[in-house]
């Protein structure tokens, strides 16, 4: 079972789409963080994988690499999605042998009116990093952006993996000019409840099944989701979510 931690809501960047930004701005103890982690180790095992990433900039956090090096030395393999302004992408070489970056468009103008900045200094954060590991390229779906970005990554062996606007109301009042599909209806059915693949621990450290709960106000528990995926019925905190298959 993977394990994601959002070790950070701080961002320097300002996406149009990052429901992060109306969050509460903080960093996550390391020592919450160690204790997080072997908690989920005790009840779990040791996961494949430990991704150190939520709704801001993770190399923000001051020990970033102190954690990544603390999931190696747990036995496990430390992940992250960054948006590629960190200037020393030499730090990750050795430590990870996979990273994921962040990036929605090839053209400057379009990505700082998006609110991705310093388009120059993400792609040379990419080749620099390209040749010793493995570079996911990590895109919100838009038809006229997303095709030249995957022509792009087929072309330089960049895995893309390409994700839908969400139509959840903690993350869509970020966006309300944007047309978004229609949410799942019908039956509650979440696939991250039948056949659980991953733990997600929260800034303030409450565990949940999935990283798509963004209003923890409204969350009642995994127990309580499982509830409600058996009588097939929508929790409020997961309505609107295209991972909620309605039926």
């Amino acid at each position: 079972m993977m394990a994601q931690f959002e070790i950070t809501t701080h961002c320097n960047f300002d996406c149009f789409y990052c429901a992060g930004r109306l969050m509460r701005q903080g960093d996550m103890p390391y020592e919450t963080f160690t204790r997080l982690l072997r908690d989920h180790i005790d009840r779990y095992g040791v996961p494949k994988s430990v991704s150190l990433q939520g709704e801001g900039e993770p190399t923000l956090h001051p020990d970033f690499f102190r954690m990544a090096e603390h999931v190696c030395a747990m036995g496990a393999q430390p992940y992250s999605i960054t948006n590629g302004s960190y200037k020393h992408p030499e730090h990750f070489i050795g430590l990870f042998s996979q990273i994921g970056v962040s990036i929605d468009t090839l053209d400057e103008g379009t990505a700082n009116a998006i609110g991705r900045y310093n388009l120059p200094r993400v792609i040379a954060f990419v080749e620099a990093l390209a040749p010793h590991l493995k570079v996911l390229i990590h895109s919100v779906a838009h038809q006229d952006y997303t095709p030249p970005l995957s022509a792009w990554c087929q072309q330089r062996g960049y895995a893309h993996v390409i994700q839908p606007l969400q139509t959840k109301p903690d993350y869509s009042r970020r966006y309300p000019s944007h047309v978004v599909s229609p949410p799942a209806e019908g039956r509650f059915s979440c696939s991250y409840l039948a056949s659980p693949r991953m733990r997600y621990y929260t800034l303030d450290g409450i565990e949940m099944p999935c990283c798509y709960i963004k209003d923890s106000s409204l969350y009642e528990g995994i127990n309580a989701l499982l509830q409600h995926q058996q009588a097939g019925t929508w929790a409020k905190c997961c309505v609107g979510c295209r991972f909620g298959h309605g039926a």
